[in-house]
Order: structure tokens, then sequence, then C-alpha cells
């Protein structure tokens, strides 16, 4: 993290919640960027399995951070943003971590001096069991995401305004908040692809330990969404839910 009061270039948002036993391998990942211009804040659930000992251990590091009761994933990132003052925002699950110690230095390099709403690249999912896994990620397109287009959220650089103009995280939502929120993006949102793997995503995580759960609440929010409606909603589930078989079968994702 940069030493000085400087404003950082990016703001890198944490929720934790018992999560001590991947925790340290997250911030191990963070500290160890050669790109210095970040900050780390961190929103804890209340946690009492020795993650609160871990985020004590590595206060130098961080900016901020608070342990204390919370509705969900979204209520801790809207409560850690009120404290982002990064350029860019982004959400890192405590047991994802960064592809290498480069990551950040490449996305940045990339941007460079141009102003995106969006900023996307590829993850990777891996099953630490089995040693398999798979990348997956595409870029930010107004006409397809939600139904078709699969961002990948961990790691999605944000402009830190976007929330200011289009509101916080919808608490809601328990799994697609962060869809719900992209959905709320204009046609005109500025995006760039880097097409690098920028996260490593534990296998396992809330949105794949209930799949069929996941796909319930899409549909909801697409729902809601003035561009789709019930209707196209219902046939992008049924789209969706028809090929959940075939993407489990095949370890890819859906």
């Amino acid at each position: 993290m940069g030493s000085d009061s400087a404003r950082p270039r990016l703001s890198i948002v944490m929720a934790t919640w018992q999560a001590a036993e991947t925790l340290e391998r997250c911030l191990k990942s963070t500290v160890e960027q050669t790109f210095d211009q970040w900050e780390l804040v961190v929103a804890d659930g209340a946690s009492t399995d020795g993650t609160v000992d871990l985020l004590q251990s590595y206060d130098a590091h961080i900016a901020w951070w608070t342990s204390e009761n919370d509705s969900g994933i979204y209520d801790a990132w809207n409560k850690a943003l009120g404290h982002a003052r990064g350029d860019y925002v982004c959400f890192l699950g405590a047991d994802d971590y960064w592809a290498a110690p480069e990551t950040l230095a490449r996305l940045f390099e990339a941007v460079g001096s141009a102003d995106y709403d969006l900023v996307t690249s590829v993850g990777q999912i891996k099953d630490s069991a089995t040693g398999k896994s798979h990348e997956f990620g595409s870029a930010f397109d107004f006409r397809r995401i939600g139904p078709r287009a699969v961002v990948f959220h961990p790691g999605l650089l944000h402009r830190r305004t976007l929330f200011d103009e289009h509101g916080l995280f919808d608490t809601r939502y328990k799994i697609a908040g962060d869809l719900e929120f992209l959905l709320r993006l204009p046609a005109d949102t500025r995006a760039l692809h880097v097409d690098t793997v920028s996260v490593v995503m534990a296998a396992g995580g809330i949105s794949q330990a209930s799949a069929l759960a996941r796909l319930r609440e899409q549909r909801e929010v697409l729902k809601r969404c003035p561009r789709y409606g019930p209707l196209r909603a219902y046939l992008a589930w049924l789209n969706k839910l028809w090929r959940y078989p075939i993407a489990r079968l095949l370890d890819i994702p859906h």
C-alpha cells in the first residue's frame, strides 16, 4: 500500500466472515503486488474464528477495517465503500487471491491515463481438492449483460464515482447484487477488457455452492430490470436452467 496520504488509484474492498482459513493467502497476495497505489478496506461480519486476529496482524497494510454484524455481503461492501478513496474500486473475496504479483501493474498499465468506467479481466476458478481449474470472463457488453455475458466480478475495476451516480448495492439480494448493479449502468458505459487472469477464485464460494438459488436470484434481478422485464427474464432463466446440467457435467461456468 502506498505509504503517503495521496489518493490511491485503487481501493480493494473485502467482506469477510469466518475466513481465517483462507484470508491470509488473500492478504499476502495483495501485499505482494508490485503496483503500490492501492488501499485495502475490509468489513468483517463479527467473525469469531481468528479472522479478526489476522486483520489486526495486517493492520499496517489496511486503510480501514471494522468487525461488526451485517446483513450480508452487499451490506458489508456498502459499508466499506463509504471509506474507499481510490479512483477505482474492486471487490475481492476472502478466499480469492491475485493471480500474480504483477497483476495490478498489468491492469493499470492497460488503463494508462484513460478514464474508463469498468475494467474487466479473466478469472480462474480452481478446485484445490481435484487440481482442476477453468478460466472465464468476457468484456462488459451493455446489450448482453445479464442473460448471456459472463463478467468476472472479483477483480473487476469500477470507477469509484459510479456508486455516487448509480447508488450502492441492493441489499435485498444475497448472491446476484453485483449483477443488479451492472444492469443499472447506461449504454454509454466506457469499458476496457484486459485479456489476462487477474484473480484466482476458490471453487465452492456462495455463488457456486447453490447454483440453482443463484439462477433464481438472477431471474429476479432481470425481472426487475426495465430492459428485460418478467417475460425475457423467464426465458433467460429457462435457457440457463437447460444449460446448467451440461455445464456441471463439463465443469464450465454457467
